[in-house]
């Protein structure tokens, strides 16, 4: 019954963080917390009762997580109430630190592991448990809701697609693979080789079809699971937030290195924890991201082509891993 409870909590989860991904779902739930400014605390108590349920279905509640979470998600919701809502989408320099220490908040103590986003750790079957990064979802849900519809700032962030994000989606992406090629395989930092889950199919294709239907899966799982949450926050707020005081290229540089020092704690190709080697290949194809976004305005966007870069890797430069 368990793990009903969290399968159907999981979904509930994913329904609403796409939910939030629209515009004016947003301004509507932003709108009907600025009504009493008082709502504002409906944020963190949900997010706390979400954990509770599913944390308790599974007999994994802790109440030091629960405690740590009280304050992950009370203190900025403080700040929030105690500023009040915005009726207007004006960007003050005070709405900026308000706006970045939001932000920075919501990302650093996950990046620092201060805050554990694997809430759960659950087993199906005879398989090993699966740890369930739902921390990291509510968070964005969190921060879709405080800074789009609380304080009425443009993440960019909506579900929808121009034909004219096509050309520079594909011109970048095109830029990037010959790039991170040459960099990575001249360094030694990545092998090609197809991956062994493509090789060693369950339903025993050939390549020739098993590689194109592994490329047309891959590429949605990493945009919902990696694209999506990583393009809101380090192009849809922190490129976003740095555009209003500094020039394009200039926020698009900082926001890229950014990205990559976010990636400095990862343990990949082949480098142990600083990952240096990492980091800069990170800030490299953020650089592209961010041009993406730059360019069309879109998160939707800079997470296809983030999500096309990541199933690249996954799929083909990991030595056949």
């Amino acid at each position: 019954m368990g793990i009903v409870v969290v399968i159907i909590g999981t979904v509930m989860l994913a329904v609403t963080l796409i939910a939030m991904m629209k515009k004016s779902t947003r301004e509507g739930v932003g709108a009907w917390l600025a009504k009493t400014p008082l709502r504002i605390w409906w944020l963190p108590c949900l997010m706390l009762a979400y954990y509770s349920m599913m944390s308790a279905a599974v007999d994994q509640w802790n109440v030091n997580l629960f405690a740590l979470l009280a304050v992950y998600f009370g203190l900025p919701t403080l700040l929030l109430y105690l500023t009040g809502p915005k009726s207007e989408e004006t960007c003050t320099g005070r709405d900026l630190v308000m706006n970045f220490a939001v932000v920075l908040w919501i990302w650093l103590l996950i990046e620092l592991k201060i805050v554990n986003t694997n809430w759960l750790r659950v087993q199906i079957g005879s398989t090993r448990p699966t740890a369930l990064p739902l921390g990291m979802y509510t968070a964005i849900t969190y921060a879709l809701i405080a800074l789009s519809g609380w304080r009425r700032f443009d993440l960019k962030c909506d579900l929808s697609f121009r034909k004219s994000d096509l050309l520079p989606m594909a011109a970048t992406f095109g830029v990037l693979v010959v790039t991170l090629l040459l960099v990575t395989l001249s360094t030694g930092l990545t092998t090609l080789g197809i991956a062994k889950v493509v090789r060693l199919n369950p339903l025993g294709l050939p390549l020739a079809i098993a590689i194109p239907v592994a490329v047309l899966a891959a590429v949605p799982m990493v945009f919902f699971s990696v694209g999506v949450v990583e393009e809101i926050l380090f192009r849809g707020a922190i490129q976003n937030l740095l555009w209003h005081r500094l020039k394009p290229v200039c926020a698009l540089f900082i926001a890229s290195a950014v990205f990559g020092l976010a990636h400095v704690n990862k343990r990949a190709l082949g480098f142990d924890t600083p990952n240096w080697p990492y980091a800069g290949v990170a800030a490299i194809a953020g650089l592209g991201y961010g041009f993406v976004f730059w360019k069309t305005n879109s998160i939707m966007a800079s997470a296809t082509v983030h999500a096309m870069i990541d199933a690249m890797w996954i799929l083909f430069l990991r030595g056949g891993k």
